[in-house]
């Protein structure tokens, strides 16, 4: 689907809609402050764990592949380079996650994040949060826990495979162009996204913004997926719902998400924002979504208008 710009506009104006209500009551000031204190901390034990897990072993490697080479007398060079080029691939895959540690949080601690969407849905429309309320939340756990894996490896396998192909002689400068093309089509439509790769191939100064782009849009997705899930938890959502209704939202979602995505990425107020946007997320789907009839066995809703 290509982007709207009159939804993107839209978008955009209910996160400054949302912000404003937020700023206006103090109730949500003061669920904001306990969620801040929480996500803080976290994020900075969850940045350290991640770093530590996975490039503490490969610094061991590069040092006892150092060491052996000066005792055993043996040519390290191409374990060195394999070990170097694993160190970039692993780099180049975190970097296209920049909310990883928000995203621990989320999964660790999720009823902090269900708290505040909650209270601030109970200040936007009573009516819709108590509705919502009434329905029982189903997890689908392993069917979220397949769709994350599935996610994950399927990012990991075309970034290291794209690192890999592009190595190969006279037609791997092509890699990278074309499977940011493939990528970005999907939100500015083939010929803009051909259009912009083209002039980062022929001017080599704005690759570096091509590149922050194409990360952008993925990180933009993983962002709205977190904010979403106390919605999706609570609404028994399955994984193949939660697709259909992102793509039914796309462009305002992306025009909301904007609002606050390169604010979340400052170190100091990141977490900040990114609590600030799960509160206004409650406003977005009191506006984008039917409000639910109350629970009963034979109850039907519709997450999609």
């Amino acid at each position: 689907m290509v982007l709207s710009v009159a939804e993107l506009v839209h978008g955009f104006s209910l996160a400054v809609e949302a912000t404003q209500f937020a700023a206006k009551h103090k109730r949500i000031q003061a669920k904001f402050v306990d969620a801040l204190k929480i996500t803080a901390i976290g994020m900075a034990i969850a940045h350290i764990v991640i770093y530590g897990l996975v490039f503490f072993p490969l610094y061991l490697l590069q040092t006892g592949n150092s060491v052996f080479a000066t005792l055993l007398q043996y040519d390290s060079s191409q374990s060195a380079l394999a070990l170097l080029s694993t160190k970039d691939a692993v780099s180049h895959f975190l970097s296209t996650l920049p909310l990883l540690g928000l995203d621990i949080i989320t999964h660790v601690r999720p009823a902090v994040f269900a708290d505040i969407f909650f209270t601030m849905l109970d200040e936007v429309d009573p009516e819709y949060a108590q509705a919502l309320k009434t329905w029982p939340p189903r997890k689908f756990r392993w069917a979220k826990i397949k769709f994350a894996v599935q996610r994950l490896a399927k990012r990991y396998v075309m970034t290291l495979g794209a690192s890999m192909l592009s190595q190969v002689p006279y037609v791997g400068w092509m890699v990278i162009p074309l499977g940011t093309v493939s990528v970005m089509a999907k939100f500015i439509g083939y010929p803009a996204s051909a259009a912009a790769v083209a002039v980062a191939v022929v001017a080599p100064d704005s690759k570096q913004a091509l590149l922050f782009v194409f990360k952008s849009l993925l990180a933009m997705s993983d962002f709205s997926r977190d904010l979403l899930k106390p919605f999706f938890s609570k609404a028994g959502a399955k994984p193949k719902q939660q697709v259909a209704f992102y793509r039914a939202n796309e462009s305002t979602m992306i025009g909301f998400i904007l609002t606050f995505y390169f604010f979340v990425q400052l170190s100091w107020v990141g977490p900040a924002f990114f609590i600030l946007a799960q509160a206004a997320m409650a406003l977005f789907i009191s506006r984008q979504t039917p409000r639910p009839p109350k629970y009963s066995p034979d109850a039907q809703w519709q997450l999609c208008k």
